[in-house]
């Protein structure tokens, strides 16, 4: 509570009716004044209600005020291992008793090393706590105790919360930057690492294995934020895509869809790649060419007629020259010109573009024209090849049948001869006989 109105100005300064009158500082408090040595020396103060008896030391405390004390819940209480609370060398004002309770051998003196590694491991005690219990850290709400419910409610605005992961995260930087290599291993006594190292690598250990069970917890949640992240990005890239292949205009949106436009731009390239199109498309850009060379030329002789006639104002004649020189029907048509050009001003950009693809494609197509010519060329050889090949088919024809009849006369002829011969055979056999 004293916290609580910490700063505030004192609103009820009247002296209570039950309120005993206000005792000096020096009296109540002997130790400031380099008494406290000297017990026995000590004012007594003259108030009869005040008891100046000594306070009990720390250890029976509860025993003496335990009466209205509340007992925690079994559910908060953790049965974990933690390293005792360090006790400076000092005496205590009251307690006299604490002193003979307490081993004043047992009493090390800790190092900065020793320091560092037990604040680390006291934070990543508290992470594994808050991440294990996150409802518990979250909800805020603290039980009133029954005695302040008589109370009144405080004017101040209430507390923020705070954000105990963020804390216990900066901290951890803080912690990281200090370079422990460079700190010394001994300790000011002279003495080598002292038990707390020991101790601080069992506590590491112990809480290295907890809090690997709530990185498994939390492992399915990084999982997806990576898959959003990586969405997004995907995201990013498309829409610059659709930015950088949108039309290019001023009056047209550039943050059209990226399909779409991959249509129309195929389509006409479909289009310009067709012979027809790219015929019509060079005679009208033909004709504006001539038509953009009349206005220029008239416009031209125009502007020198108005020059001649703002530096030479007492010659009437050369206005009746220009008069003489633009016709009603040079006229008509350069207003007819000057209306194509709100119609041109939207193909303008094009324009440039559209003649380097024709020259590209006007290649294309001489290469096409000389290979249709190769190809008439080629049909005409087929056929007279085919006429050849066909005389030359009869003539092989013909050669085979003479070849068959003289294969029946040499047959034939052989048989006649064979029999002959039989015939002479038998006449000699005969004649020797």
């Amino acid at each position: 509570m004293t916290t609580k109105y910490h700063g505030l100005p004192d609103i009820d300064t009247a002296q209570d009716i039950f309120e005993t009158p206000d005792e000096p500082d020096s009296l109540l408090r002997p130790g400031d004044s380099g008494l406290a040595e000297d017990e026995h020396n000590t004012i007594k103060p003259n108030s009869e209600n005040i008891d100046v008896s000594g306070l009990p030391g720390r250890k029976n405390v509860e025993k003496v005020f335990g009466r209205g004390t509340r007992r925690r819940d079994p559910k908060d209480l953790s049965f974990r291992p933690r390293l005792p609370p360090l006790s400076r060398h000092t005496q205590s004002t009251y307690s006299p008793s604490s002193s003979e309770d307490e081993d004043s051998g047992s009493q090390l003196k800790e190092s900065s090393i020793s320091r560092l590694r037990r604040l680390k491991a006291e934070l990543a005690q508290l992470e594994s706590e808050i991440s294990s219990q996150p409802q518990a850290s979250t909800s805020g709400s603290i039980p009133v105790p029954d005695g302040r419910e008589g109370k009144r409610k405080s004017v101040l605005l209430p507390k923020q919360p705070i954000n105990l992961i963020s804390e216990l995260n900066g901290l951890k930087e803080r912690l990281g930057k200090l370079d422990t290599d460079e700190l010394n291993l001994v300790d000011d006594d002279g003495r080598g690492p002292s038990e707390w190292d020991d101790r601080l690598k069992r506590l590491t250990e112990r809480v290295n294995s907890q809090s690997q069970e709530g990185r498994d917890v939390h492992q399915e949640d990084d999982e997806t934020s990576k898959r959003q992240y990586s969405l997004g990005e995907i995201d990013k890239r498309l829409a610059i895509l659709e930015n950088a292949l949108g039309p290019l205009g001023e009056g047209t949106n550039q943050n059209g869809p990226l399909i779409p436009t991959l249509t129309k731009h195929s389509h006409l390239l479909s289009l310009l790649t067709q012979p027809r199109q790219l015929d019509a498309i060079s005679r009208r850009i033909k004709l504006l060419l001539v038509d953009l060379d009349r206005a220029a030329s008239s416009s031209s002789k125009r502007n020198t007629t108005i020059t001649n006639l703002t530096t030479d104002p007492e010659k009437p004649s050369s206005s009746s020259t220009s008069n003489v020189n633009l016709s009603q029907s040079d006229y008509q048509n350069l207003q007819q010109l000057f209306g194509l050009l709100s119609r041109l001003d939207g193909y303008l950009p094009i324009i440039q573009p559209l003649l380097i693809r024709l020259r590209s494609l006007n290649e294309l197509h001489n290469d096409a024209a000389t290979i249709a010519e190769s190809l008439k060329q080629l049909k005409n050889q087929d056929k007279n090849n085919s006429t050849e090949i066909g005389q030359l088919q009869a003539i092989l024809d013909k050669l085979n049948k003479g070849l068959d009849q003289a294969v029946q006369g040499i047959m034939s002829n052989w048989s006649s001869t064979e029999g002959r011969i039989k015939g002479l055979e038998e006449r000699l056999r005969a004649l020797e006989n």
